[in-house]
């Protein structure tokens, strides 16, 4: 499980991977808080997960955050304008 210091410090990372792509970004810990996803937008939209913290959600965030920072990965808005991962 992860720690209440281990969900402000990914949060705080997301929002600053977010200011430097130019989208409201967000870590969180889903209601069954087994599960954890990356959020966008004023709507906080899920655009990765939810996914189990066991099968290594936090790495595969964090490594999603890694490419949208280098620009390897992107958001953009899809037809209905909700944000999407690309």
């Amino acid at each position: 499980m992860l720690t209440d210091d281990d969900v402000s410090a990914l949060d705080q990372r997301a929002r600053e991977v977010g200011r430097h792509v130019g989208w409201k970004l967000q870590f969180a810990v889903m209601p069954n808080s087994q599960y954890v996803g990356l959020l966008a937008g004023p709507d906080q939209i899920v655009i990765l997960g939810p996914s189990r913290i066991s099968d290594l959600a936090v790495h595969e965030i964090d490594l999603a955050l890694d490419a949208l920072q280098r620009g390897d990965r992107h958001i953009i808005s899809d037809e209905d304008g909700d944000p999407r991962l690309i």
